[in-house]
């Protein structure tokens, strides 16, 4: 099926008809290019099969080209007046796209696969204050979804899959290499938005690993957040007091990870995390 273009106007379009400004507390800059919103629906290689969920679809920039190429489209979107102006743009198309206005933060993962009968397909243009912890919840329901496409701050996409030395290695980057396959795509300027951020974007592809450590998710996050918080002390004194064990214990369990109690959270490899998750669960009283 074409792309469903003629249903959705420019953002400039929608504002010069319509009251209104784009929401500033809810991080909107509506995607302005349909090449690059074209390009972005390409990379999650979407198959009629496919159950896609899109967050923020807005004006519906990259709606326009999932409609049509899955079995059905699931649309989250928060902001009241864009939610009657998609269904009433998309009225016709019935059951094959589903609306849910709410927060994608609280979006029920569990029944949409359940009904999908198979892993979701995630891509949207996430607003800038949410991708953290929206990746977070992705990554919580990680067996439940396939794959996923996302122009994110480029900050932030530099952070997914940022290294051991480098100065974006933190929680975000050890989790989603545990878990996930992540990769960069392409960035976006800001003249390509209404209104332009400030701030270049990053589009990234991921899919979550058949095989993960195992330990639990939670476990290793907690870690993770512990010495990243306190990243410029050493690991011994990051974990302090995050960790139910005393002192000596502490460095017991440390050096049995293989790793030095005076080294800093943003030398350790991911896979030096697992262990250490291991030998802490070993010394805990």
């Amino acid at each position: 099926m074409e792309p469903s273009v003629d249903l959705f106007p420019s953002p400039h379009e929608y504002f010069r008809n319509h009251p209104g400004r784009p929401r500033k507390r809810l991080g909107q800059h509506f995607l302005a290019q349909p090449k690059t919103a074209e390009k972005i629906v390409e990379a999650a290689a979407v198959k009629p099969h496919d159950v896609v969920v899109e967050v923020g679809p807005g004006l519906g920039a990259l709606t326009a080209h999932l409609v049509g190429r899955c079995a059905r489209l699931h649309l989250v979107e928060l902001d009241r007046d864009l939610v009657a102006f998609l269904a009433q743009r998309l009225a016709s198309l019935g059951e094959r796209v589903r609306l849910h206005a709410q927060d994608v933060l609280l979006f029920d993962w569990d029944h949409c696969v359940e009904e999908a009968g198979r892993p979701l397909v995630v891509v949207g243009n996430l607003p800038y204050n949410i991708s953290s912890p929206l990746i977070f919840r992705l990554l919580e329901n990680r067996r439940r979804i396939d794959r996923g496409v996302f122009m994110v701050q480029r900050e932030v996409g530099e952070r997914l899959t940022a290294g051991p030395g480098t100065k974006d290695y933190g929680v975000l980057s050890v989790l989603l290499s545990l878990y996930a396959s992540v990769e960069s795509l392409f960035t976006v300027g800001p003249k390509q938005f209404y209104p332009p951020p400030k701030v270049d974007s990053l589009v990234v592809r991921f899919s979550f690993l058949d095989r993960e450590p195992d330990v639990d998710l939670e476990d290793v996050r907690r870690v993770v957040n512990a010495v990243f918080q306190k990243r410029r002390k050493t690991l011994a004194n990051g974990l302090k007091g995050a960790v139910p064990m005393g002192g000596e214990a502490l460095r017991r369990a440390i050096l049995r990870a293989g790793l030095d109690p005076q080294d800093r959270p943003e030398r350790i490899p991911p896979a030096s995390f697992v262990d250490l998750v291991r030998a802490l669960k070993s010394e805990s009283p």
